[in-house]
C-alpha cells in the first residue's frame, strides 16, 4: 500500500501541474497551456482509474463501501465528467473547477488516516442491492455538483448581463440559457437518482437491520437533503425565479456535502472507514 500511496502522490502532482497550467491560461490567455493542462488531467484520470482497478483486485472487492473509499470513486466521476464537459463546452474556467474539485477530494482520500482492508464493517452485510444503492448515490452527488457549478455560472453571467459587463470572464463561461438548462436538468436527474438510491438502501436496511435504520442520522440527513432539492424544484415550477433557484441550489449543495462527508462520522450504519 506504500507503493500505492506514492502513486496517489504522483496523481496529485499531475493535478497540481494541470491546475498551474490552467491558471497560466486564465491569466495570460494561452491556449497551448490549456491543451497541456487538459492532457495532463487526462493522464491523472487514467492513473486514478488504473489505481482504482488495482485496489479492487488487491482487496478482492469494489472499494466504495465507506465514505473514505467513496471519495476515490467520486473524484474519478467528477474529473471524467469535467473532461467530457470541457470537450463539449471549451470553457477553461469550468475545467479548472472540475480539476480543482477532483484534486481536493482525492487529496482528502490520499492523506486520510484510513487504510484499505479486504473486509469492512459493511462487508459482511454487502449484497448487490447495496452496491447499486451506493452507485446511484455517487452518481447523484456528481449531478448535484454539476448543477451547483452551472448555478454559480448562471449567477455570474446574469450579473454580467445586468451590468453590461462583457469581459473575458463573460466569454469564457456558458451562456445564461445553457447554464439554466444544465442546472435544472442535472438537478432533476440527480433527485431521481438519489430517490431511487434511498429507496433501495431502505429496502436493504429493513431486511438486514430492521426499522431502526430510519433513526440513523445519515439516513435522516440524506432524506432532508432530498426534500430540500425537491422543494427547490417545486419552487422553480411555481415561482419561476431562476436567479433565486440558482442561489439556493448552491446553498443546498453545501448542505449535501456536509451531510456526505461529516455527518457520516456520526452514523451507525454508514462508516467513514474500516
Amino acid at each position: 500500500m506504500d507503493f500505492m500511496f506514492r502513486i496517489h502522490e504522483f496523481i496529485l502532482l499531475l493535478y497540481f501541474i494541470s491546475l498551474s497550467a490552467l491558471s497560466y491560461d486564465l491569466f495570460f490567455r494561452n491556449r497551448q497551456a490549456r491543451k497541456v493542462s487538459f492532457y495532463i488531467a487526462v493522464a491523472a484520470a487514467g492513473l486514478q482509474i488504473t489505481g482504482f482497478i488495482g485496489i479492487s483486485v488487491s482487496i478482492g472487492r469494489i472499494p466504495v463501501q465507506t465514505t473514505f473509499e467513496g471519495l476515490y470513486a467520486l473524484s474519478i466521476l467528477i474529473i471524467l465528467t469535467g473532461l467530457l464537459h470541457y470537450r463539449r463546452s471549451d470553457s477553461e474556467i469550468a475545467l479548472f473547477i472540475y480539476v480543482l474539485t477532483a484534486f481536493m477530494l482525492f487529496a482528502v482520500h490520499t492523506f486520510a488516516p484510513v487504510q484499505y482492508s479486504r473486509t469492512t464493517e459493511v462487508s459482511t452485510l454487502m449484497n448487490e442491492l447495496l452496491v447499486i444503492h451506493v452507485g446511484l448515490a455517487l452518481f447523484a452527488y456528481v449531478l448535484f455538483f454539476v448543477s451547483a457549478l452551472h448555478a454559480v455560472i448562471y449567477v455570474i453571467q446574469y450579473d454580467n448581463l445586468k451590468k453590461k459587463r462583457f469581459n473575458r470572464l463573460f466569454f469564457s463561461l456558458f451562456s445564461v440559457g445553457t447554464a439554466e438548462k444544465m442546472m435544472v436538468r442535472t438537478l432533476l436527474f440527480g433527485v431521481c437518482s438519489m430517490a431511487i438510491s434511498i429507496l433501495l438502501g431502505a429496502m436493504w436496511g429493513i431486511n438486514i437491520m430492521g426499522t431502526q435504520i430510519f433513526t440513523d442520522i445519515k439516513v435522516l440527513g440524506t432524506c432532508i437533503v432530498l426534500l430540500l432539492y425537491a422543494a427547490l424544484l417545486f419552487h422553480l415550477k411555481t415561482e419561476h425565479n431562476i436567479l433565486r433557484f440558482a442561489k439556493l441550489n448552491v446553498i443546498i449543495f453545501f448542505i449535501c456535502m456536509l451531510n456526505y462527508i461529516f455527518i457520516t462520522q456520526l452514523s451507525q450504519f454508514h462508516f467513514w472507514g474500516y
